[in-house]
């Protein structure tokens, strides 16, 4: 069995170490020491995690990953977001808070399990449907727009698209995970046509933290397609966990 892949990805140098196995992969200007540089290596797409987060990367790992055999593991994580097997702090909500001294603890087993299994966060339910939990935090109007331009570009079918919107769950922070190629491929091609759509079609500029809508946007589109190759696989042959969010409040023990 091949070495399963596994990259992490993150916009600066992260403040803690991060375990040898990961490759990491630097977002805007970032150069890590070892590894990828969207800047060098994908510059038309570097920049653009000021309106994406970390889907910029994850466009990028989708060329890189072109001639990989669809079956063949691949992890993605983010500096402060991992899907471990063994979750790592403390609930605190549907997320489990550790200070970032705990990764030491976490083996690689907790990364990858078998090197076979799929391992995703958790579906998460909540009070509302997704559109009224994405109002709540932001501009309705953006998710919206968003998934009419992923039907308008042929992304996904209507239908799905409003049942998922009607639903009261979906996986936060689902591009952490470990998951086929094939799977990788499929979801971040589609995100990546709806996205392109969105911006060149519907978006609005907005201000601070919502300067990234197209990536909250983007999120909710990967859990859909992320939850449609989970029904098919059989929701009991994949681990699902919270996920350990390294932030200086967690807990250290």
């Amino acid at each position: 069995m091949s070495e399963p892949l596994f990259f992490c990805i993150t916009h600066q140098q992260p403040e803690w170490p991060l375990p040898d196995f990961l490759t990491m992969v630097g977002t805007g200007g970032y150069v890590p020491p070892t590894g990828i540089a969207l800047s060098e290596r994908y510059p038309d797409l570097a920049f653009r995690n000021e309106h994406l987060g970390e889907f910029a990367a994850l466009f990028a790992l989708r060329r890189l990953l072109a001639d990989q055999p669809a079956e063949r593991m691949v992890g993605v994580c983010h500096y402060r977001r991992f899907a471990l097997t063994v979750p790592l702090g403390e609930m605190r909500g549907f997320n489990s808070y550790a200070h970032p001294e705990l990764l030491q603890r976490a083996l690689p087993e907790h990364f990858f399990g078998d090197g076979r299994t799929v391992i995703v966060p958790s579906l998460v339910h909540f009070a509302g449907s997704v559109l009224r939990q994405y109002a709540a935090v932001a501009e309705a109007r953006d998710l919206l727009m968003y998934f009419g331009a992923a039907v308008d570009a042929g992304a996904v079918d209507q239908n799905q698209a409003a049942d998922f919107l009607s639903q009261n769950a979906f996986i936060p922070a689902c591009t952490a995970a470990f998951i086929p190629v094939g799977w990788l491929r499929d979801i971040v091609a589609r995100v990546e046509l709806a996205t392109d759509h969105f911006m060149r079609t519907t978006h609005i500029e907005r201000a601070g933290q919502q300067k990234r809508n197209a990536g909250f946007c983007a999120e909710r589109f990967h859990s859909l397609l992320l939850q449609q190759h989970l029904d098919q696989l059989g929701w009991d042959k994949a681990i699902t966990t919270p996920m350990t969010m390294l932030a200086d409040f967690g807990a250290r023990a």
